[in-house]
């Protein structure tokens, strides 16, 4: 018969619920001596931490930083792939360049890499991405799928569908999806992506996954020179949102939408892209490569790029990462 996994230090204070622990019972629950045991909950207290001692009783846990500690993501995290280890940085130029870096070094399928704050946080079009520390989710998520290049668009879709899902389930907002890279709510951005990719000749390519979510922001924070209003889940919601419990319900949305990803099931991921789209159904004036059309979009293609109706009734399939949305006219 196996012996029991002994708990963490952390999954021990969390489980008594607020009860008090003694050092011999988290002795016996972790099997670590009691030097180790008291370096750990020093370092808890370093952390923000609210931890009470009592020389008869023992040790608990009385509140919990808000912090994206990654030991507090990971505790209670059910995933496969997305957020095997994860990494969280106070500040950071940018995720994405850490990830890539990391990558680059064979760092494993599904590490997410979270910044408190990032000083060049990293948009579509060279544009940057900005957030008040501690008030957002800003992550990237290295992604090893093996697809042909004519899928790689996909991904960016399939990123979308998770975090738009991740916030329906989690916080009952209704995100809705933006052509191309963007979660909306009432009409407001509160969401942005980045999917980069980078291939190297004779060795598997790897892709970036990168989110900038408002979670915290009061409407102080939020940029008043941008072309497309923003706002935060907590604006939308009237509460402050718990961004640890959020970070897990978005890392386990990424984690189903990545593996029907990976098993080739394009097709659950484009009815629901559909479903979430705002730009289906409108009729607007798009560039690709320098040539411009008008028309209503009909459908997303099964590539990744949209599928139009032109002026004039003639159909046309335009790649996504060509692909940029100049007008909506209606």
């Amino acid at each position: 018969m196996e012996k029991a996994l002994k708990e963490t230090v952390l999954d021990c204070l969390h489980h008594v619920q607020g009860r008090w622990l003694t050092l011999r019972e988290l002795e016996e629950r972790t099997s670590l001596p009691a030097a180790q045991l008291q370096t750990e909950l020093r370092q808890f207290l370093q952390a923000g931490y609210s931890l009470e001692h009592h020389p008869r009783y023992g040790y608990r846990l009385t509140g919990v930083p808000d912090r994206l500690i990654p030991d507090e993501i990971l505790r209670e995290l059910k995933t496969q792939i997305i957020g095997r280890d994860i990494l969280t940085y106070e500040e950071a130029d940018s995720t994405m360049n850490i990830a890539e870096e990391m990558a680059k070094k064979g760092a494993r399928e599904g590490t997410c890499i979270f910044a408190e704050f990032q000083r060049k946080g990293r948009g579509r079009g060279r544009h940057n991405w900005l957030c008040p520390k501690y008030k957002g989710i800003l992550m990237t998520a290295i992604l090893r799928p093996r697809l042909g290049m004519e899928r790689i668009c996909f991904l960016a879709v399939m990123v979308a569908v998770a975090v738009a899902e991740a916030i329906r389930q989690s916080l009952s907002l209704e995100a809705m999806i933006k052509w191309p890279n963007d979660i909306m709510i009432r009409g407001k951005k509160t969401c942005g992506i980045l999917v980069d990719a980078e291939t190297h000749k004779g060795k598997e390519p790897y892709f970036m996954a990168g989110i900038g979510l408002n979670v915290n922001l009061t409407r102080r924070d939020l940029p008043r020179d941008v072309i497309i209003p923003t706002t935060s889940l907590s604006i939308e919601k009237g509460r402050r949102i718990e961004r640890t419990a959020l970070a897990r319900a978005l890392l386990e949305s990424l984690d189903k939408w990545y593996l029907l990803l990976k098993a080739g099931d394009y097709k659950s991921i484009k009815e629901r892209w559909t479903e979430l789209s705002q730009i289906i159904g409108q009729r607007v004036r798009v560039e690709e490569k320098d040539k411009e059309y008008i028309g209503k979009v009909i459908d997303l293609s099964s590539f990744g790029g949209l599928i139009m109706e032109l002026d004039g009734g003639r159909r046309k399939t335009l790649k996504g990462e060509y692909l940029v949305v100049k007008e909506v006219l209606s």
